[in-house]
């Protein structure tokens, strides 16, 4: 009697692969799950760095670095992060920053300003994955700002109120922690934001009513830490509790259909969507799943809740508002 060759048949062939099918299934969202984490975890760790990087400045200048100076009364043009380029190994790059002469500092790939830091970088902004959605300071990506407290942008708006805020050259205006009266446990010191925004940037094209001032560019311009020169000075590098967590431009602008014959379009009034936009610009938030990673005044790291009433944001923006916070925000 012959002997019979085993095979699969087909039938069986399926139901393999079917169950191969539903284990990867299974398998790819814990897959996704863990570099979740592990990317929170990493950007929690930039975090800490920075705010133990506050912390060496003070003890060495007894003050915070100011969020942005234009320049301050020491005539030093500089910002948050340049001041902090020593505290995280980056003397390299401070010592080449020209402080006298700001310009200087930017220009091509090769310039100072243009410098890959990775430790201002959250690994879940994809940044290493989509470069050119950054523009021209692709190299230069910060992803976190310093707490400027009620409103950061623009200059003539803002509170200062936070912690970092804008030094002029007639008013240093440098927080001390003993400045702190709220408690540094229950003050942000850093936080995320969100570089890129589609709908605000559809407004570009928009034919608003007026000129805006500061001028009206994409959000990506702002994804740099040395970005404190010109009227968008802060824009990049201070974020503040206007708006609630991962708050985004909540319309897009769509032209009306042409006429013939043409007819203009009607203006967009920038007094109303002014608002919207600069509270955008310097709003919280993150690409990670359900909240925000932030930094407190005592150097500890938060994983905030996209929920988190913005009220309570409020409160912990400001340095000495005396307000009472929930024991479960």
């Amino acid at each position: 009697m012959p002997k019979v060759r085993p095979a699969f048949t087909l039938i069986e062939l399926l139901v393999v692969m079917a169950i191969i099918a539903v284990l990867i299934g299974l398998l790819l969202p814990a897959v996704q799950k863990v570099r979740a984490a592990a990317a929170r975890m990493r950007c929690q760790n930039n975090l800490k760095q920075l705010a133990l990087a506050a912390h060496h400045y003070h003890d060495t200048n007894g003050a915070l670095p100011p969020g942005v100076a234009q320049p301050g009364p020491d005539n030093r043009t500089t910002g948050l992060f340049i001041e902090l380029l020593p505290h995280i190994e980056q003397g390299v790059v401070a010592r080449r920053w020209d402080y006298a002469n700001a310009n200087l500092n930017y220009g091509g790939v090769d310039s100072v300003s243009a410098a890959p830091i990775g430790t201002f970088v959250c690994p879940m902004a994809g940044v290493e994955e989509n470069p050119k959605q950054f523009g021209t300071s692709a190299r230069g990506v910060s992803t976190y700002a310093g707490n400027a407290g009620t409103r950061a942008f623009p200059n003539f708006r803002a509170t200062n109120d936070g912690l970092f805020g804008y030094s002029t050259a007639a008013s240093r205006n440098r927080v001390r922690f003993i400045d702190v009266t709220d408690g540094l446990t229950n003050t942000i010191m850093l936080g995320e934001r969100i570089v890129g925004d589609g709908n605000l940037d559809s407004y570009l094209k928009a034919p608003l009513d007026s000129a805006p001032s500061p001028p009206f560019v994409s959000l990506n311009s702002f994804a740099t830490w040395a970005g404190i020169l010109g009227p968008n000075a802060g824009a990049g590098t201070l974020i503040s509790a206007g708006r609630g967590l991962n708050y985004g431009q909540p319309t897009y602008y769509e032209p009306p259909p042409v006429e013939i014959p043409p007819v203009p379009p009607p203006p967009v009034p920038w007094g109303t969507l002014s608002v919207q936009v600069w509270e955008r610009i310097s709003a919280y938030g993150s690409k990670h799943t359900g909240g925000v990673n932030v930094a407190l005044g005592d150097g500890s790291v938060r994983f905030v809740r996209e929920t988190l009433d913005p009220e309570v944001l409020k409160r912990l923006s400001t340095r000495a508002g005396g307000e009472i916070l929930p024991g479960d925000w």
